[in-house]
């Protein structure tokens, strides 16, 4: 297996490039270094860069928030595409379709927790506080019921459980190592909605992502609301997601920027990026010492080679982490996305 230093390595046969964010381009607290000038790079030699990303903002919000960090459009992309723009799209241009998806006809939505109530203006939906709802949006929940760094996650024994476990685990015996149960507690309060076959919706199908933890400037990986909706499915319930690896979001993004083939995906999860690029029909590129799968590789044996470890990444994890079928290798791996020598 070939690993490539970094982005500008692949990109001279594709005439646009679709990138993550977190994990790729920005750690959860900082963008990673040369990324502003590798992406500029990137427009300069004519390339078309798209941020499509799973972050429940819509993209307006997005975009101010990474300018913010220096991140411009027009100067390192060309357009950033969210998921929670995706959606909001849908219900205002889609209202019939979207209320057939989630099975609701009042129009009305039940907001367990929103992070970005920007989804939901202007838009033919009303909220209400009972569980009278056609449905209920899961949003960001960490934010009232704290974080749950995804290494340090035991039952109440005391055993470790591994993030490709989590889904399959009981939700009502984890907690961390502080005995918090943060997420898993605001999950196990979503069980009666199972029981009233209530819909979940979700923007961000992520298992987990990077974040500053209690006022940090030190990133941490944190289990997240697509964790939620896979735990809630597997429970029997019923889940509407909007986002990376569903075909929805890419053929959206295609349309929207108008993007001329040959199209590479660059991405850190294999369950999202890789394989919603793969049957798509996109060319995708992994990076291997940053974002998701770092995460992996690196507490796995240091004595096994990369491709042993990558194996076991496609092969074993990747089944846990995700239902969908279909290839989640790429056809490039990359070290980083940035150019930094």
């Amino acid at each position: 297996m070939e690993i490539e230093e970094s982005i500008l390595s692949i990109a001279g046969g594709y005439e646009t490039i679709f990138v993550d964010v977190y994990g790729v381009l920005f750690d959860g607290v900082t963008l990673y270094e040369k990324t502003l000038v590798t992406l500029e790079r990137l427009r300069k030699d004519g390339k078309k860069v798209v941020i499509l990303s799973n972050t429940t903002q819509v993209s307006k919000e997005a975009k101010i928030g990474y300018a913010k960090r220096g991140l411009l459009q027009n100067v390192h992309y060309d357009e950033f595409i969210t998921s929670g723009e995706f959606l909001y799209q849908t219900i205002k241009n889609h209202p019939n379709k979207f209320s057939e998806a989630v099975g609701g006809e009042s129009n009305t939505v039940k907001c367990i927790f929103i992070g970005n109530a920007n989804v939901f203006e202007g838009t033919h939906l009303r909220k209400v506080d009972t569980y009278e709802a056609d449905f209920l949006y899961v949003g960001i929940p960490r934010a009232s019921y704290g974080a749950v760094r995804i290494d340090d996650v035991f039952d109440c024994d005391g055993n470790k459980i591994d993030i490709e476990n989590v889904v399959d685990s009981d939700w009502n015996n984890l907690q961390d190592s502080q005995g918090r149960r943060g997420l898993f507690e605001f999950a196990c309060q979503l069980m009666s909605c199972l029981h009233l076959h209530k819909t979940l919706l979700v923007a961000n199908p992520d298992i987990f992502a990077h974040t500053s933890q209690d006022g940090s400037s030190e990133h941490v990986a944190i289990v997240t609301q697509g964790a939620i909706a896979a735990y809630y499915e597997k429970l029997g319930g019923k889940v509407v997601y909007f986002g990376k690896p569903y075909a929805g979001i890419f053929e959206y993004a295609r349309q929207l920027v108008d993007a001329k083939e040959p199209i590479l995906m660059v991405g850190d999860t294999p369950w999202t990026d890789i394989s919603g690029a793969n049957a798509c029909g996109w060319d995708s590129a992994l990076v291997m010492t940053t974002g998701v799968v770092h995460e992996f590789i690196k507490k796995m044996n240091n004595t096994i080679s990369i491709d042993e470890k990558c194996r076991i990444l496609f092969e074993q994890i990747s089944p846990k982490m995700t239902k969908l079928s279909g290839s989640v290798a790429p056809k490039h791996f990359i070290k980083r996305f940035a150019y930094t020598t």
